[in-house]
C-alpha cells in the first residue's frame, strides 16, 4: 500500500455539503485497518498498482464518469452489511474471497433529514475498502488505470477523493 496513516482521523469535513439537507456535514474520516461504520449504505473498492510511472488507481467508467468500483446496500428488503456488498466487489473485480481492510469512510452527519434524504439519519457511511494484499488487482480490460498525473481532472469532485489520496500519497490537487 502507498502512505497509511495509523489511526482513524478526520481529514475533511464539509459543513453545509450541498447534496445533504441543510444542517449537514460531510466528513471523510481515514486509517490504516479501520473499524467498518455502522450504518454503511454504499460501499466502494480501492484498488491500487504500482509501475515504474507510479501509482495508478482502478477505476470504472460510469454514466458520470470514472469511479471506484461501488455497490449500493440499500434494496427493497432494507440494508445488507457491508460485508455482502464488499463481496460482492471483490468477485466482480478481484478474485472471490479477496481480503480486505477499510481504509476510510465518507460519513454523512444528517440532524434533520428533509423529504428528500432518503438514507438513514443522523449518520450514513460510505466505507472505502482495499485489498490486503497490494497484487491483488483486477483482470485486464475490466476498467481503467489512472496515474497521478491525470487523476485529479478525472477524479477530484468524488468525496472518496481525499481518502484515495491518502492511500497513495497523492496530492489532492
Amino acid at each position: 500500500m502507498g502512505c497509511m496513516i495509523d489511526s482513524l482521523r478526520l481529514i475533511k469535513s464539509v459543513p453545509e455539503a450541498s447534496w445533504l439537507p441543510s444542517g449537514s456535514t460531510a466528513e471523510v474520516w481515514v486509517g490504516a485497518d479501520i473499524e467498518v461504520p455502522e450504518p454503511a449504505v454504499i460501499v466502494r473498492l480501492l484498488v491500487q498498482r504500482k509501475t515504474g510511472a507510479g501509482r495508478e488507481l482502478f477505476c470504472i467508467r460510469t454514466p458520470k464518469g470514472f469511479d471506484i468500483p461501488t455497490v449500493f446496500l440499500g434494496g427493497e428488503d432494507g440494508w445488507r452489511p457491508a460485508s455482502k456488498g464488499v463481496a460482492e466487489l471483490t468477485s466482480q473485480y478481484l478474485v472471490g474471497g479477496a481480503s480486505t481492510q477499510c481504509v476510510g469512510f465518507v460519513r454523512n452527519v444528517v440532524p434533520v433529514p428533509d423529504e428528500t434524504y432518503r438514507l438513514p439519519a443522523p449518520f450514513a457511511h460510505v466505507p472505502v475498502f482495499a485489498p490486503r494484499d497490494s497484487t491483488v488487482v483486477p483482470p485486464e480490460g475490466a476498467g481503467t488505470w489512472i496515474g497521478a498525473p491525470d487523476a485529479p481532472s478525472f477524479l477530484a469532485e468524488r468525496h472518496w477523493w481525499p481518502i484515495a489520496c491518502e492511500v497513495l500519497g497523492w496530492s489532492q490537487r
